[in-house]
């Protein structure tokens, strides 16, 4: 594939980088070409000059991304550390550009006195990723006082939308096809900045204590179960009467009910700490010189035997909430 088009001084270009050291999961083949734009300047004269027939995939902070072994085609465009800016204005508004780290976004808003993002702290993700999925923690979500969203075309012009527009539910939302993320701008209520400090502190100490923190993962690997009136006789006959309908089970209780809690597939494996986390216990392993780090196939064989255990033991379909991407 060629990138003669490329405009010049785009920003850093790499070509046949592998992902796997980008994404939090440590997995992946190489990309056919990488950029980290200079601007949204950069990024808008890219996006006028890319063919229709190259693929775009948009990196944040790899989080949620689960690379295909061999690697993705076409131009891997990577926010990460750049197109980043988080700016207050004036009563409570907050704006935060797709490629800052949604703890830099909830860092900005304790120190002018924001509440109501403490919950992005306990995130390991970037601003757009966060848009694209609406991501959330401890019954928080990105949307939930979201009030504008500036995205990019595949023609490179930037348009300001309602946050209504993306149809967003619980982690999903719609984009038009080549579109990406530019910035997102919040409401927020004012707070007391120690106040605030303690919210994050809380979430900080709830992950450490919680999630399998020193070992490579991408988050999350199932969304939790939206009861139904489908699933909802399998999910009562494990949990009771806890279950109502429109309520959500936790996916993590589903893993542990299953039994598939510790189990392991090459070097992937699914967390004794956290049972909604798949890590990559091999690349632990190997920095010991005692293993090999696990691949996307180990990943993906892993997942598939976890999702019919659920599904032959408690007639539940589980949904994957990380993506993956890539070719085979």
């Amino acid at each position: 594939m060629s990138f003669e088009w490329l405009p010049e001084n785009v920003g850093e270009v790499e070509f046949l980088l592998p992902l796997a050291p980008l994404t939090t999961l440590k997995v992946g083949g190489p990309v056919d070409c990488l950029v980290r734009p200079k601007s949204w300047e950069s990024v808008a004269e890219l996006m006028r000059a890319k063919p229709e027939d190259v693929p775009l995939t948009v990196l944040g902070l790899g989080s949620n991304m689960v690379v295909r072994d061999g690697g993705v085609a076409g131009l891997v465009l990577c926010l990460d550390g750049v197109c980043d800016s988080v700016d207050a204005g004036e009563a409570g508004m907050l704006r935060a550009e797709a490629g800052a780290s949604l703890g830099k976004v909830a860092r900005a808003a304790r120190e002018h006195e924001l509440d109501g993002v403490a919950f992005f702290g306990g995130i390991p993700g970037s601003v757009g990723g966060a848009l694209r999925m609406n991501a959330g923690a401890y019954g928080d979500e990105t949307y939930d006082r979201l009030v504008r969203v500036w995205v990019m075309t595949d023609k490179g012009d930037i348009l300001e939308k309602e946050p209504a527009f993306f149809e967003p539910r619980y982690r999903g939302t719609e984009l038009p096809e080549g579109w990406i993320f530019v910035a997102g701008e919040w409401a927020l209520p004012r707070g007391d900045k120690e106040e605030i400090r303690a919210a994050m502190r809380l979430v900080n100490e709830r992950r450490r204590t919680s999630q399998p923190l020193g070992l490579p993962s991408s988050g999350s690997w199932f969304k939790n179960v939206i009861v139904t009136e489908k699933n909802r006789s399998a999910l009562v006959a494990v949990f009771g009467d806890e279950v109502m309908p429109g309520g959500k089970i936790n996916a993590w209780r589903l893993v542990e009910a299953a039994g598939c809690r510790g189990w392991r597939e090459g070097g992937a494996q699914v967390s004794e700490q956290h049972c909604n986390f798949f890590v990559n216990i091999g690349a632990h392993d190997a920095k010991k010189g005692e293993g090999v780090a696990g691949t996307f196939a180990d990943f993906a064989k892993l997942s598939d035997r976890v999702e019919a255990e659920i599904l032959a033991k408690l007639g539940v379909t589980m949904e994957r909430e990380v993506k993956y991407d890539g070719r085979a």
